[in-house]
Order: C-alpha cells, then sequence, then structure tokens
C-alpha cells in the first residue's frame, strides 16, 4: 500500500469520527481522546454567564480579552492537532493537501462541537483566505446582538493559521448569525491588509461588500509564506 493510498485509507475511516475518540471514565470523572487529551464539556449557560462575567469586568475591553483568550487557545489546539494529524497520517501535517487539511480541521471541528468549517483559498495570493463557520458556539449561545459575537473564534483562528503560514496573522468577523447572518464569516490574513475591517464591519457592510473592497486595495505586504 502506498502512502498516499494509506492517507486516503485514514482519511475515509477518519481520526474525529471514530467511535471511540471520546472515551468516558465514569469511575475518574474524566473524558479523554485517543491521545490521552482531557476534555471539558461547557453548557450554554456556563458560557453565557462567562461572558457576562467578562462584560462586567473588562467592559470595551471584552472583545480584545475575548481575541487573546481565543489565541491562546488556538495555539494549544493546532499544535495537538499537528501532533496528532503527523502521527495519524504518517507525514508532517504541514505536507498535507489543502483539501485534506480543510476536512481534517472540519472534522476536528464538527467533533468538538465548534461547528461546520468551510475555507476559501481563492484570495490568498492576495494575503488573506476566507473562512465560514456554521452553527458557530458563541453566536447559538448569545443570540441577537449588535455587533458580532465570534471574537473567541477570530482569535483561535488567526492562531491556527498562522501556525501554518509560520507567521503573525489577524483574523476579523465580518458576518455573524447574532446580526441576522446564516453563519460567521471570517478574513484572516496578514494584519495590513485587514486593518480597515473593522470599521466596515461597524458600518454594517456585508461580507461580499467588504471582500470586494479589501480585494481592491493594493497588497502592502507579501502573502503568508
Amino acid at each position: 500500500m502506498t502512502q498516499e493510498t494509506a492517507s486516503y485509507v485514514r482519511l475515509v475511516n477518519g481520526y474525529y469520527t471514530r467511535p471511540d475518540y471520546f472515551a468516558a471514565d465514569v469511575a475518574k470523572g474524566t473524558i479523554r481522546t485517543p491521545s490521552g487529551t482531557r476534555i471539558c464539556a461547557l453548557t450554554d449557560d456556563f458560557l453565557r454567564g462567562f461572558r457576562a462575567a467578562v462584560q462586567f469586568e473588562c467592559g470595551k475591553a471584552t472583545d480584545r480579552v475575548y481575541k487573546k483568550c481565543g489565541f491562546r487557545w488556538g495555539t494549544s489546539f493546532v499544535e495537538r492537532f499537528d501532533r496528532e494529524m503527523t502521527e495519524y497520517f504518517g507525514v508532517p501535517a504541514r505536507e498535507m493537501s489543502a483539501g485534506l487539511m480543510e476536512r481534517t480541521l472540519d472534522e476536528a471541528f464538527r467533533a468538538h462541537g465548534y461547528g461546520h468549517l468551510t475555507l476559501d483559498y481563492a484570495e490568498y495570493d492576495r494575503g488573506f483566505v476566507q473562512v465560514t463557520l456554521a452553527d458557530s458556539v458563541m453566536p447559538a449561545v448569545m443570540g441577537r446582538t449588535d455587533k458580532p459575537s465570534d471574537a473567541l473564534m477570530c482569535g483561535f483562528l488567526s492562531a491556527v493559521f498562522g501556525f501554518y503560514a509560520s507567521t503573525e496573522l489577524d483574523c476579523v468577523q465580518t458576518e455573524c448569525p447574532s446580526r441576522g447572518a446564516d453563519a460567521s464569516r471570517f478574513l484572516v490574513g496578514l494584519a495590513a491588509r485587514l486593518a480597515g475591517v473593522p470599521k466596515m464591519v461597524a458600518d454594517n457592510l456585508s461580507h461580499a461588500t467588504i471582500l470586494t473592497r479589501v480585494k481592491a486595495q493594493p497588497a502592502t505586504e507579501a502573502r503568508p509564506s
């Protein structure tokens, strides 16, 4: 069996869809993954209370705090993801095809309850990628709000994509179910390319309009390596 065929068989079987991916030990009161990572399940009430507490303590800085927390969370996630996928597929995760990376990331997101992930690399050479996340956690928990509610995921995504791009990346949410969209949409890329996006979001521009304006801006930095 060739390495390519072996990877395909493993992909079909699915690392995150295996029935024993989450193993509960009732005696110890723990849930662990096959790699031994301990899992903590959080309820909607807990997440709502946590956000309310952060808002009370941090005020206008809430989204910045959430984004930093998301970055630390995403850094921990992607380091573990990289190790596990390298071991599972038998090749360095950085050498996986874009299609395989998207498939395994989406499987990881769905297994952990983060939502359904879709990536669009059409604008990669312009310095950013588009990310769509259906059924994202925080918008589903928070309901309708006057601004995007996925700052935690912004930090998470910037960490994940920055890890594989080997450079520091930013992430801005452009649309959110909390504001009536059908999914959370993000732009992830070089900070200089996305600098004007928060103002566009505040002006209630659509994702399509924001994308058109960002594409029209001259590239001031090279694309991620």
